[in-house]
Order: C-alpha cells, then structure tokens, then sequence
C-alpha cells in the first residue's frame, strides 16, 4: 500500500535550479527580499491581499514543514503589484504554532509584505529556495492565474521555509506573466 506523503512528494518534485527560465532566471535566484527588489524596479509596487483564511494546506506544503496532513494553517495569499498590475502571486502556509512570540501577529499584516517582516529579523534563518513550472492542474496555478484574462500553458514558482527557532513559514512565490512584460 502507498503512503499518501510520498505519493505527493513524487508528484511534487521541485527542482533545486530553475532550469531554462530565461529572463525570469535572476528574479528566481534572488536569495534577498524579493519584495524590496520589487520596491526598487517599480515606483507603484503595492501589496494587494487577496484572501487569508484557515485551513488545511496542500500535501506537498505539509511534507516540506514536516508537519500531520489534516493540521489547519493560516494561509496567507497575496499579489506583489506595480500601479496595479499582478506581477506575482505569493502564497504564504503558516502553521498556528509559529504565530508565537515575534511572529504572533504575522496574521494581522494587511496590506503589508510578510516578505519586509521576515528579512528586517537577522535572526530568521531561510533554506534553500526550490523551484517549479506549474502546470495547468497545479492547485497553485489556478489560484495564480484566477485573474489573468490569457494565462500562459505554465508559470514558474519557487519556494522555501524561513525559520525562527522553532516556527517556520513555507513561502512560495509564483511568478506572472507582467513581470515578464515589465523587465
């Protein structure tokens, strides 16, 4: 008999270098806060929330936080903007124990970038960023292109585990198709 966890992790093999992404290679690489190079490139970068609820997250995000399939997050998705425009959509699992102590009120952001409270600790610590072209039954993409009028046949994603002592954050950040036109 197959166990449901590997099953999904054979799935959902996420690279460790983003193989023949082109011009979205050094945004993908980017080891600092994509948020801040964002806020650099575009005068209207803006943070647009788009839904934040309870639940369970997707199978893949609970093997990489190591932690029981049916236990309920927060999950936090936004779109990173310039003057309107979705450039990319970030989706954020946080499970409730690591809303403790500097972290307790990471789910009272708002319109704020959980990238900017993240990078300002020196003392959270972030594993190496993963990499995927999601395809079209990607759960991920579909939340992604909800709003795209001609969504592309896949979109690349990356994402990784930021750490403080014992909590930890899965981010995964999927990029669109305006970043492509806006660089």
């Amino acid at each position: 008999m197959l166990n449901c966890r590997s099953t999904a992790q054979n799935r959902e093999r996420w690279l460790t270098k983003p193989v023949a992404s082109a011009k979205l290679h050094s945004w993908l690489i980017e080891r600092g806060s994509l948020t801040l190079r964002l806020k650099n490139q575009f005068q209207g970068f803006s943070v647009n929330p788009q839904r934040q609820l309870r639940k369970k997250c997707f199978v893949g995000d609970t093997s990489v936080l190591n932690m029981p399939i049916r236990m309920n997050s927060l999950i936090r998705e936004v779109t990173l903007n310039n003057n309107g425009q979705a450039l990319v959509f970030a989706h954020s699992v946080i499970p409730f124990n690591s809303l403790v102590g500097t972290w307790r009120n990471l789910g009272k952001l708002g319109n704020r970038s959980l990238g900017t409270a993240l990078f300002a600790n020196p003392l959270v610590t972030r594993t190496p960023i993963t990499f995927k072209k999601l395809g079209l039954n990607h759960p991920l993409y579909q939340l992604a292109v909800q709003h795209q009028y001609y969504p592309p046949k896949f979109l690349w994603a990356r994402r990784s585990v930021f750490k403080l002592k014992s909590a930890k954050i899965l981010v995964t950040e999927v990029f669109l198709p305006n970043l492509l036109r806006c660089i």
